[in-house]
């Protein structure tokens, strides 16, 4: 499970031992309060705690600030219960998560779902016609197929890459809004929400924590973050952007309070054949995987939707994304290869570098 500590089992006081968050495959959060000349043993400063606990393929960390180290221990507990059950309803790996079964039911006929998938699958259909088409949670046979091959780092074949591309595509989803029911158009066609799944995960974490009065937190998945109000004596939580290649400086140190903060890319998971690098993120159109190196990060007031515009920053030509993240009032970072070079990218407002 999490850290041991004398203090609490499974927790760690973030004050006595600095802030020791776990580095995230797209962003990397450092231990920040010690740099920031703050006292790390200042009794006028609520006690930090983390916990971290395996799910969804990786690692959960939770950080709050507060006083009353019971109420935590509550809350941590019960919001990792809640990102298991979510697990067990999202998950595309999993055959028996309700996403499985119903992309083998609803072809069969209208199925009703439960409130967390419902939710989902509207934010995929609202993303689907946010980028253009380029974002697009129904590419399950697709991404299964790149899945297997990559583990072989091989690309695959263009035949069933083809087959697999037929078996995918929002328009072959059918959501009935009023009876809130699913009906899937191509028997084949399977769900996969990795790129917007832990963005609601961590939305539904954030206001549990926020709610039960863990205002000043931040919930991290694999490097997709939420954060709440600014740790005392501080105007934001501070984070580092991870780069597009291994080994590289970070793009950018920026602080947030209050937002969400996402990042899409290839840094660790692609394949490369003949010169050539495949991300992980599926072109809808092409069926093949997004050429890098290649890297979005996207700010937003909900992770949901910095999930969704992150992975579709990947796809979309770089303006085009950033025309969208700016009409919505999300800010954006880009960048991509260009010419042997690094092209970075944002809309106006991105949030500053920090020196």
């Amino acid at each position: 499970m999490g850290v041991m500590s004398s203090r609490l089992p499974s927790y760690t006081n973030l004050i006595q031992l600095s802030l020791r968050y776990w580095l995230g495959v797209c962003l990397v959060v450092g231990p920040w309060l010690a740099l920031a000349g703050e006292s790390e043993t200042d009794a006028a400063n609520p006690s930090g705690y983390e916990y971290e606990f395996a799910a969804l393929g990786t690692r959960v960390s939770l950080q709050a600030f507060h006083a009353d180290e019971g109420l935590v221990e509550r809350t941590f507990l019960e919001a990792e219960q809640r990102v298991r059950e979510l697990e067990s309803i999202l998950s595309d790996y999993r055959a028996d998560s309700e996403t499985r079964q119903l992309s083998e039911l609803a072809s069969q006929k209208p199925v009703s779902v439960s409130a967390p998938l419902w939710s989902v699958l509207l934010q995929s259909e609202k993303w689907y016609q946010l980028s253009d088409g380029a974002f697009d949670s129904s590419l399950g046979s697709l991404t299964k197929l790149w899945r297997r091959y990559r583990r072989r780092q091989q690309v695959p074949p263009q035949d069933l890459v083809q087959q697999a591309l037929a078996q995918s595509g929002w328009s072959h989803v059918q959501l009935d809004h009023t009876a809130r029911t699913v009906h899937l158009a191509n028997d084949k066609v399977q769900f996969d929400f990795g790129g917007i799944g832990k963005g609601f995960i961590i939305d539904e974490v954030f206001q549990l924590l926020h709610g039960r009065g863990l205002t000043c937190c931040m919930v991290n998945i694999s490097g997709n973050l939420r954060v709440g109000e600014a740790p005392a004596g501080r105007t934001g939580w501070r984070i580092e952007i991870a780069p597009a290649k291994p080994g590289a400086p970070a793009l950018r140190r920026i602080e947030l309070r209050q937002q969400a903060i996402a990042t899409s890319g290839d840094l660790w998971q692609y394949v490369e054949v003949n010169g050539v690098r495949y991300s992980h993120i599926l072109n809808p159109q092409t069926g093949m995987g997004v050429p890098g190196p290649i890297t979005a990060t996207a700010v937003a007031g909900n992770a949901t939707d910095a999930d969704a515009i992150a992975t579709a920053a990947c796809i979309l030509n770089s303006k085009r994304a950033l025309e969208i993240a700016g009409k919505l009032g999300i800010e954006l970072l880009v960048a991509k290869a260009a010419e042997n070079e690094l092209e970075v990218l944002t809309t106006a407002k991105f949030p500053a570098a920090l020196p």
